[in-house]
C-alpha cells in the first residue's frame, strides 16, 4: 500500500516537471492570436500574445500585435509599452513607432506622436500619408501654419493624393483662402469624384463663406455617394434647422435627417440628439424639442462638458419657443 502511494506521489511529481518543461511553440500561439483578432476578441488575443511572449521574449511581432489589442481593449498604457519594446527589439523597424504615434495621437500627446512620425520621415522624407498624419498632428496642436506646410508637402510630394488635396484645401479654408481651397476640392475631386469627405470638406467651406444652398448641395452629394458616412447627415439636418437664410431651412426635413443621424450613433452621441432637438424647434414641435435637448445634456454632461453651455442656452429658448440660428463660423482649433 504504501509503494503504491510512493507510485502514485512520483507520477504526480512527474506530471508537474513535464508540464513546466513543454511549452508550445511561440509561432503556433502567435498564429492562434490572429484567429482571436479575426473573432474581435482581444482579451483571449492578448492572453495568447502574451504566451507567446513568455516563450519567446525576443519575438518582436508578438509586441507588436499584443499593442493592438491592447490599444482596441482600451489599455493605451499597455499599448504604449508594447509598441515601446518592439521598437527596442527592432530600432530600424519604423512600423511600431507608427503605431504608437497613433495611439499618442488619440491621447492628445501630439508632440510624441510627431516624433514618432519623425522617425518613419526620415527614411521616407516623400510618404504622403505620413507628411499627412504629422500635419492632422500638428493642426490638432494648434499649428496651423506647421500643419499647412505638411499638407503642401504632401500633395507636392504626390500630387494625385487625395486624401493631402483635402487636407490642404481644409487648411485654407481655416485660414479664409476660398480660392485657394476650391481649387484642392476641385482637384481633388476631379481625381476620385466618388470619394464623399471631399464633398464633406467643400460643404464645410460653402457654410462659413455664407453659402448654405451649395453646402447642401454638397451633403446631399455625400449622402448619394455614401448613404452612411459618419457626420453628414448630422451635418445637414443642422443646416436645414439652424442657419439664419430662411429659404434655406426646413424643419420637417431636418426632424428626417436628424432621426437619421440619432439612429446611425444609437441616440447615444450628445450632439446628434441636440441636433435633432434643434430640428424639432424649427418644425415647431417644442415638447419633442424640449425632450431631446435635456437628453442631449444630460449625455454632454458626461462625454461634452464644452458642448453643455450651448445646450443650456438652447434649452432655454425652446422654453420659450423659440428656434435657434446658428451663423457658421470657422473653428478655431484650442492647443491640448
Amino acid at each position: 500500500m504504501k509503494r503504491l502511494a510512493l507510485s502514485l506521489l512520483l507520477a504526480v511529481a512527474l506530471l508537474g516537471v513535464s508540464h513546466a518543461v513543454i511549452k508550445r511553440d511561440a509561432m503556433d500561439v502567435l498564429r492562434e492570436s490572429q484567429e482571436a483578432f479575426e473573432k474581435r476578441d482581444f482579451d483571449r488575443a492578448a492572453t495568447l500574445l502574451t504566451e507567446a511572449i513568455e516563450a519567446n521574449p525576443k519575438l518582436t511581432p508578438a509586441y507588436v500585435l499584443r499593442g493592438l489589442a491592447n490599444a482596441s481593449r482600451e489599455k493605451f498604457d499597455d499599448a504604449i509599452a508594447d509598441y515601446t519594446k518592439a521598437a527596442e527589439l527592432a530600432p530600424d523597424d519604423e512600423r511600431p513607432r507608427l503605431l504608437r504615434a497613433a495611439v499618442h495621437q488619440f491621447r492628445k500627446e501630439y508632440d510624441k506622436a510627431i516624433k514618432d512620425i519623425d522617425f518613419a520621415l526620415k527614411k521616407d522624407p516623400k510618404n504622403a500619408e505620413l507628411l499627412a498624419t504629422r500635419g492632422v498632428c500638428r493642426a490638432q496642436k494648434g499649428d496651423d501654419d506647421g500643419a499647412l506646410n505638411d499638407f503642401d508637402a504632401a500633395v507636392k510630394a504626390d500630387p494625385k493624393n487625395v486624401h493631402g488635396l483635402q487636407l490642404r484645401g481644409s487648411a485654407y479654408s481655416e485660414k479664409g483662402e476660398k480660392d485657394k481651397a476650391l481649387g484642392d476640392f476641385k482637384g481633388a475631386i476631379e481625381i476620385d469624384p466618388n470619394n464623399a469627405a471631399t464633398y464633406l470638406y467643400r460643404a464645410h467651406l460653402f457654410l462659413v463663406e455664407a453659402d448654405p444652398e451649395s453646402a447642401l448641395a454638397d451633403l446631399e452629394e455625400v449622402m448619394r455617394r455614401a448613404p452612411d458616412f459618419p457626420g453628414a447627415a448630422n451635418d445637414y439636418a443642422w443646416t436645414l434647422a439652424t442657419n439664419p437664410k430662411d429659404s434655406v431651412r426646413n424643419g420637417h426635413k431636418a426632424v428626417e435627417y436628424a432621426k437619421k443621424a440619432c439612429h446611425e450613433t444609437d441616440y447615444k452621441h450628445a450632439p446628434t440628439v441636440d441636433t435633432l432637438a434643434a430640428a424639432y424647434a424649427e418644425a415647431g414641435d417644442w415638447d419633442e424639442a424640449l425632450k431631446w435637448q435635456q437628453e442631449a445634456l444630460t449625455l454632454a454632461e458626461k462625454t461634452h462638458p464644452d458642448d453643455v453651455k450651448g445646450m443650456k442656452d438652447r434649452l432655454a429658448l425652446f422654453k420659450e419657443k423659440k428656434a435657434f440660428r446658428e451663423v457658421p463660423v470657422r473653428e478655431k482649433k484650442q492647443k491640448p
